[in-house]
């Protein structure tokens, strides 16, 4: 009988698929939040020494109207399109949520919300890694506007 002869690519494609596999798991977040081991062994998100500002609508605005053109200043760092699990301090995305819910996961610094209801609203802007988990501190802007009615 004559042994099983496997070809040195195809190895090489069953380890790459191995390593890839080994971070789909056990983060909580469906693998997608890649993480860097401390010294301690614990997991910990990179820091980021990115500033955040709201520029538009300014806090405490009152708009006529339903809709605001949102402006967003970052300092320190870059808004990429590509996601990546290179995660790097000075480049990421922005995520825009609206009274609580995700409105948009942009690269852009400037977006219309349209479709305002009548009332205060809240905006939240937060700048995260590449792979669209937050740095470590959070890197967040908020602020409050109404919509006259």
């Amino acid at each position: 009988m004559r042994g099983v002869r496997i070809a040195p690519v195809a190895i090489a494609a069953v380890l790459c698929a191995i390593v890839a596999l080994s971070g789909c798991g056990g983060s909580g977040d469906g693998g997608t939040s890649p993480s860097v081991a401390s010294p301690t062994g614990a997991a910990q998100r990179p820091t980021s020494a990115a500033e955040l500002t709201i520029a538009s609508p300014e806090n405490g605005d009152r708009l006529a109207g339903d809709t605001a053109q949102l402006e967003i200043d970052l300092q320190g760092a870059e808004v990429v399109d590509q996601t990546s699990t290179d995660l790097q301090p000075d480049e990421g995305h922005l995520h825009v949520t609206l009274d609580g819910k995700l409105v948009s996961m942009t690269s852009g610094t400037s977006q219309l919300l349209a479709d305002l209801t009548p009332g205060e609203h809240l905006i939240q802007v937060e700048f995260v890694a590449n792979d669209h988990a937050p740095f470590d501190p959070r890197v967040l802007a908020a602020v409050t506007f109404e919509v006259k009615g």
